[in-house]
């Protein structure tokens, strides 16, 4: 049963900084070099400091861990940042815009007891890497700061929690910021004991699902085991979380494309005749195949090469079943799953472990066609968006998508809060 507290944030100086959209940034994972030389010339205080950026070989990362923990103590001291003299929760709505449709996607950051994933009421849906974990881990150790927030899907089908939250948010935020992406950002705290216990009580039957932020909830776990001596109620125990009812109606999943590269002698049309064995395909042009894509809304991928674009649909998921005879039937269904297994392995004969050498990952279609078109890759699979119930029945049979399976957008804006674990 997931256990939900409140925490002391601490949280930028409004009398010291003036313009919070000059300090907060993208999480760490989305920071490239260019947008780190961008943030740090808006303000000496930009989040960047202590968040890093993306991990990659040419950086100085002993060095820029000990300058992070010299910034984050150095600030404290300097009031640049303010810890909230009571625990509290923090409400967190991010209002922005998909294909010219509003939406508002609503949580709230808490501290979540850390459990082994899969082992209790908190479950995985994506696959990790090593080295991000490394990186996390080593940061966690030197700053002894939880910077950013894992987030994390529960379920509540009469959504009172958020309703319970929302008659708290009817006065001002406490900050209310717009990002380089035109999301605007609010965030309310709420330190009513007798509120925050019912909150708590009500969470301790759902079950959670990470939606993004493996790497850190994964880091912070082992951080918390390898800590010897400290009793059960320590804060690193915890980890600071965004949650968010899988089912609100701003909970956006976005579909990764896939670009394909260095395929020797592909031919498109020795392909598509390869593809009709398992689906039936649809001849379609440039400008369709997104609409049509969308159209068939499961189980069905563009395909778009110069002056070569159709759709394909898969004919019969039976295939799956003996193909993954291992996995759960939820799984076998996954558009990804189809994708990677079939398309990709099957057909294309590239082995999983040899993705990295010729596929590369895309939001959008039409970055994603011209990326094809100037003739960067050879050509491209196009998807529809992985559902968010999708996700839950994945991780409730104790299984792993593959990596970038989902896209929630928007990212949670790194800077508004965060939480020491000393």
């Amino acid at each position: 049963m997931p256990e939900i507290r409140p925490f002391n944030g601490i949280r930028y100086n409004n009398e010291k900084i003036k313009k919070i959209a000059d300090v907060i940034t993208q999480p760490y994972d989305q920071i490239t070099d260019e947008m780190e030389k961008d943030y740090k010339k808006r303000s000496p205080y930009s989040f960047v400091n202590l968040v890093l950026t993306h991990y990659a070989d040419g950086h100085d990362r002993p060095r820029e861990y000990e300058e992070a923990k010299k910034s984050v103590e150095d600030w404290i001291l300097k009031k640049i940042f303010t810890q909230d003299a009571q625990p509290a929760i923090y409400p967190y709505f991010q209002k922005f815009t998909v294909d010219q449709k509003p939406y508002i996607r609503k949580g709230f950051f808490c501290t979540v007891r850390l459990e082994e994933l899969g082992k209790g009421g908190i479950l995985p849906h994506e696959k990790t890497l090593s080295k991000p974990k490394e990186d996390r881990m080593s940061l966690t150790r030197i700053t002894k700061k939880d910077f950013e927030p894992v987030f994390m899907l529960y379920t509540d089908t009469g959504n009172s929690v958020m309703t319970m939250l929302e008659k708290e948010c009817s006065r001002p935020p406490l900050i209310d910021v717009a990002d380089d992406n035109s999301v605007n950002h609010q965030l309310w705290q709420i330190s009513n004991p007798a509120l925050i216990r019912s909150i708590a009580e009500r969470m301790r039957s759902s079950t959670f699902v990470i939606a993004d932020g493996h790497h850190r909830y994964e880091t912070f776990y082992s951080y918390s085991q390898e800590l010897k001596g400290i009793g059960t109620d320590h804060p690193a125990r915890f980890k600071m979380m965004v949650l968010v009812n899988i089912q609100d109606p701003g909970l956006v999943i976005l579909p990764t494309h896939r670009l394909i590269t260095n395929l020797p002698a592909f031919e498109a049309e020795k392909f598509k005749k390869q593809a009709q064995e398992y689906f039936l395909v649809k001849k379609t042009g440039r400008e369709n195949i997104g609409r049509e894509l969308a159209a068939e809304k499961s189980q069905a991928y563009g395909f778009y090469s110069p002056g070569v674009a159709f759709i394909v649909k898969l004919r019969s998921p039976e295939v799956m079943a003996e193909l993954l005879k291992d996995k759960s039937r939820d799984f076998q269904q996954l558009d990804v799953a189809i994708l990677h297994t079939l398309l990709i392995e099957k057909i294309l004969g590239i082995r999983s472990e040899k993705i990295e050498d010729h596929i590369r990952y895309q939001r959008g279609i039409e970055e994603t066609i011209r990326r094809v078109d100037s003739s960067e890759f050879q050509f491209c699979f196009l998807m529809n968006p992985t559902q968010p119930e999708q996700v839950k029945e994945v991780a409730q049979h104790h299984e792993r998508m593959p990596q970038k399976s989902t896209d929630f957008f928007p990212k949670l804006i790194s800077g508004l809060v965060f939480y020491d674990i000393a």
